[in-house]
C-alpha cells in the first residue's frame, strides 16, 4: 500500500498561481483522479469522498463522466504532476484550457485534445457539460485562447569524436 500523496494538499496549493477557481478545482480533481489510479483505488469513490465540500454532485459527476471518456479512448499515457506541484503539465494545461474554450470553440478544444484522445469530439461535449456545472456552482472557466508556443525543434549537429 503506497502513502496518500494527497493527505496534506490543499486546493490553494495545486498548480501554478493565477489560475482561476475552476481552472484550480478541476486540476485538484484531475490529479486526485491519477493519484487513486496510482493507488489502485476507483477514482469515482475517492472524488464523491474528497470533494464533497468542494464541488457539487453535478459538477464531480461530469467529471467522472469527462475522464472515463478520456480514459476509454487514451492514445497515450497522459502526463500529470504530482498533487502538490505548483506547476502545470502540458497534458494538464490543453485539458482544462479545452474545458474552458470548449463552449466558444468546440473546434479548438478538439485540436487541444486530439493529441491525447482518439475522438476528441467526445471529450469535448463532455467538458462542455462540466464547463456548464463549473459555471452553475460559481467557479466558471476562463475562454483562454492563447495559441501555446511553438516549442523549438533542437537543432541537430553531427557527433564529432
Amino acid at each position: 500500500m503506497r502513502p496518500d500523496p494527497f493527505s496534506e494538499t490543499h486546493l490553494n496549493h495545486c498548480g501554478p498561481v493565477g489560475l482561476a477557481d475552476g481552472e484550480r478545482v478541476l486540476l485538484w480533481m484531475l490529479r486526485q483522479w491519477v493519484t487513486a489510479r496510482v493507488l489502485g483505488e476507483e477514482p469515482g469513490a475517492r472524488l464523491s469522498k474528497k470533494a464533497g465540500a468542494l464541488v457539487s454532485a453535478r459538477v464531480a459527476t461530469a467529471f467522472i463522466l469527462m475522464m472515463t471518456a478520456i480514459e476509454g479512448q487514451v492514445r497515450r499515457p497522459l502526463c500529470v504532476s504530482a498533487p502538490c506541484c505548483g506547476g502545470y503539465a502540458d497534458d494538464e494545461q490543453r485539458l482544462i484550457t479545452a474545458c474552458g474554450v470548449c463552449p466558444a470553440s468546440p473546434e479548438i478544444a478538439g485540436r487541444l485534445l486530439e493529441d491525447m484522445v482518439v475522438t476528441p469530439e467526445t471529450v469535448t461535449v463532455m467538458a462542455r457539460f462540466l464547463n456548464t456545472a463549473l459555471a452553475n456552482d460559481g467557479k466558471a472557466l476562463p475562454m483562454r485562447f492563447d495559441a501555446p508556443e511553438a516549442v523549438a525543434t533542437p537543432v541537430r549537429r553531427p557527433t564529432l569524436h
